[in-house]
């Protein structure tokens, strides 16, 4: 693990050689802290893949299943990133996934989070409505969540239940998703609807690990 953060922290000072000599490796002994301590925030995780870094201390109760993907990025700066799963939950997170301060992602029955997915800052995805509107003590049941693929959440928006955002969707700040989004669409507003839509054709993933 400590070889293959530092061969990273070495590819990242290459392509930052435009830089000032202080500010590069500064940058690459930040980035090796941040993936050393990663190790420690994550490890109530089931899973972890490579290079996984954070920033602050996240807050996760994992009480079911969760993964988290390669290249993994959470900050938690400003307010905790909070990750939870229910005794029956599972919540998988990809590959190059980046998630701001102050979301908060929870599987009471399952949450699945796509490759290269940026979530902003105080998003809430939940598969439940956590309580029975007349009963308070009492779970409502999970419905699935599914984040496809390169989807860009903004800051503050909300993921209900038995959603399915397609791949490359765009969800814009301060919205209410209620119902499943096609692909390459654009949605904004409470209830979320579709405001635009993107050009498949030129669509390129961030390449960013």
């Amino acid at each position: 693990m400590a070889a293959s953060s530092a061969a990273i922290a070495l590819d990242k000072l290459r392509r930052d050689r435009q830089l000032p000599l202080g500010t590069v490796l500064a940058r690459g002994l930040r980035y090796v802290r941040e993936l050393l301590v990663a190790r420690l925030y994550l490890r109530h995780a089931d899973v972890v893949g490579p290079h996984a870094r954070t920033l602050a201390r996240p807050r996760i109760e994992n009480l079911g299943r969760l993964e988290i993907g390669a290249s993994f990025l959470a900050r938690s700066v400003n307010v905790p990133v909070e990750l939870g799963t229910g005794p029956r939950g599972v919540l998988r997170i990809g590959d190059a996934v980046r998630i701001n301060y102050g979301a908060s992602i929870f599987a009471e029955r399952a949450v699945t989070i796509g490759n290269r997915v940026r979530i902003g800052p105080y998003v809430m995805i939940a598969d439940t409505d956590f309580h029975d509107a007349y009963n308070r003590s009492q779970r409502t049941p999970g419905s699935p969540v599914i984040v496809e693929d390169d989807v860009l959440i903004g800051a503050k928006a909300t993921v209900l239940k038995g959603v399915r955002i397609g791949r490359a969707a765009i969800v814009g700040a301060g919205a209410v998703v209620t119902r499943s989004v096609e692909p390459f669409s654009v949605v904004a507003g409470v209830p979320a609807s579709v405001v635009g839509r993107l050009d498949a054709s030129r669509f390129v993933p961030d390449s960013k690990g």
